[in-house]
């Protein structure tokens, strides 16, 4: 199917222009002359769009284009400013469907340009491309694909850039992983570093430390009665002799005591006796003592006479008084002095009898204490014949060698904590993201075997780059661009086969007479633009049969 005749009319810059149209059409004019206007108008025809916000020409209401096939297809769109634009899609004998998705099947979307296509970047000329690789794919596949809809995915691409995406989400997803794999695994070296080597924590949190400073300490306490045991009977001559000598000293210590009590006792029967000398002295004097009494108050009377001699016989009589009473007291003191000798004389009698009972239950206790001696002899001989003295210093070096083995316990349990709950889940992220990069990066070959590849001598390689041959497109020289444009523009082409070229006159010759000679012998339809001198001219011309 070409086009046949196009109508156009208060479209942008073209008043009016009616052509019969050939297989390739030639616009020429000065700038502004309505060449571009007239690709635009090709391009709003079938898939109303448009790069310009006013399109009806100024100081008019409405701008039409008309187009006609060569199987009859007619196509009459009416682009108004004040009302709703009409669109009618007439085919002589078949009912054509008025939508704009049926005139766009035919130009397969757009109107293709192979010389904007080779302005465009290198990843925007990609994206063309693999756009126009058919590879049919749903969210299902991706699902099905990774187990799961990787995030922050422009599910809008072509899968095969979708995919380049997710392999490159997963693979920096999976350089974060593992450099916190990378930090894990040096905390837990330097944590295992600490450790004693070939550290087995579960064989030493088995071990009951309890039990063994027990067995240590029976350990202890059965030397402690051996050693007493042996003590006991190897000094029991020490300590009999030992016994006998403190009894000695108790005896001696005894007799100390009572001859001390005898002396005293001696001691105060003398000052007794001399008291009781002094007052019998005392007695037999009280007649002198009389006398001198007398003798010097007869000299008192002899001085006073008359006067002192009633108080003379007052004062003879109080001194008879008061000497007898001196005798009384003198007699009554002698005989209790005489009753306290008496009674120390019994004193004397009673502590030889008690020293000697002192001495007695001395010698008693001193045999008793022999005798507890010698029974604990028999005690010890039984605690040696029941028990075997042990060496402890094995069973507590044992103890502490636990102890300190359980001491990094907690190292070793955060430690494995560490591996269980931080490393392993990571490595296990790890090892998933590097099946799924794995996946990201066979899957566009697989697909690619399936896929149709429209544009011949093109490839797409694993990265989901294009390449000529062996060439990426971002390294193809000018020529090689331009016919890699005219291969994308035919491929790219529906079934009415129009290409245009806007602005021939800017390429080299080399490549312009390539693309004249190109235009000549192939099956499309071409709208070629070059800006000359003059108004707008329109050219048609069939090619090489």
């Amino acid at each position: 199917m070409r086009l046949k005749r196009i109508e156009i009319k208060n479209f942008v810059g073209i008043r009016e222009l009616a052509i019969d149209v050939a297989k390739i059409n030639r616009l020429t004019g000065h700038k502004g002359s309505g060449k571009s206007s007239f690709l635009e108008a090709l391009e709003k025809a079938f898939t109303n769009k448009s790069s310009r916000t006013e399109i009806v020409r100024h100081d008019e209401e409405e701008a039409t284009i008309f187009i006609e096939t060569d199987n009859g297809l007619e196509i009459d769109r009416r682009i108004r400013n004040d009302r709703a634009d009409y669109l009618k899609i007439r085919k002589p004998g078949e009912a054509v469907p008025q939508t704009e998705a049926f005139l766009k099947s035919l130009i397969n979307g757009e109107i293709f340009r192979p010389l904007e296509f080779v302005k465009k970047s290198p990843d925007e000329q990609a994206k063309i491309i693999l756009n126009m690789l058919e590879i049919p794919w749903t969210m299902d596949d991706i699902n099905n694909w990774f187990n799961e809809i990787p995030k922050e995915i422009n599910y809008e691409a072509h899968i095969l850039q979708v995919l380049k995406q997710i392999e490159k989400s997963y693979y920096d997803q999976r350089e974060n992983v593992n450099r916190e794999i990378s930090v894990l695994k040096a905390q837990i070296k330097g944590i295992k570093d600490e450790l004693p080597a070939n550290y087995d924590g579960e064989f030493w949190r088995n071990k009951s430390i309890q039990g063994l400073y027990t067995k240590v300490a029976e350990a202890e306490e059965i030397n402690k009665k051996v050693t007493a045991a042996r003590n006991i009977i190897e000094n029991l001559q020490d300590r009999i002799a030992a016994i006998k000598s403190e009894a000695e000293k108790d005896k001696q210590a005894k007799k100390s005591d009572f001859e001390s009590q005898r002396t005293e006792i001696k001691e105060y029967k003398q000052f007794l006796s001399n008291k009781i000398e002094k007052s019998e002295e005392i007695i037999a004097q009280s007649d002198v003592k009389i006398a001198e009494s007398e003798k010097m108050l007869d000299l008192e009377l002899q001085n006073e006479i008359e006067k002192l001699k009633a108080e003379y016989e007052k004062k003879k009589l109080e001194a008879r008084k008061a000497v007898q009473m001196d005798v009384q007291h003198r007699k009554e003191s002698i005989s209790e002095h005489k009753q306290l000798l008496s009674a120390k004389e019994q004193e004397l009698t009673n502590i030889s009898q008690l020293e000697q009972q002192s001495l007695v239950s001395i010698d008693e206790k001193a045999a008793e204490k022999i005798e507890t001696e010698k029974a604990k002899v028999g005690n010890a001989q039984e605690v040696l014949k029941d028990n075997q003295e042990t060496d402890v210093e094995p069973l507590r070096k044992e103890a502490n060698e636990v102890a300190n083995m359980q001491s990094y316990l907690r190292e070793y349990d955060r430690m494995a904590d560490m591996i269980k709950t931080k490393l392993a889940p990571r490595q296990e992220s790890s090892e998933t993201l590097t099946a799924r990069i794995k996946k990201a990066r066979e899957l566009p070959m697989e697909l690619l075997k399936i896929a149709a590849v429209p544009i011949p001598g093109i490839t797409v390689d694993n990265d989901g780059l294009i390449r000529i041959g062996k060439t990426l497109i971002g390294g193809l020289s000018e020529g090689e661009q331009l016919e890699l444009a005219f291969r994308v523009a035919k491929a790219q082409c529906g079934p009415l086969k129009v290409i245009c070229l806007d602005g021939i006159n800017k390429i080299n010759n080399r490549d312009r007479i390539w693309i004249e000679n190109e235009m000549q012998v192939d099956e499309y339809q071409y709208f070629v633009t070059s800006t000359e001198d003059g108004e707008l001219q329109i050219e048609t011309k069939e090619g090489i049969a």
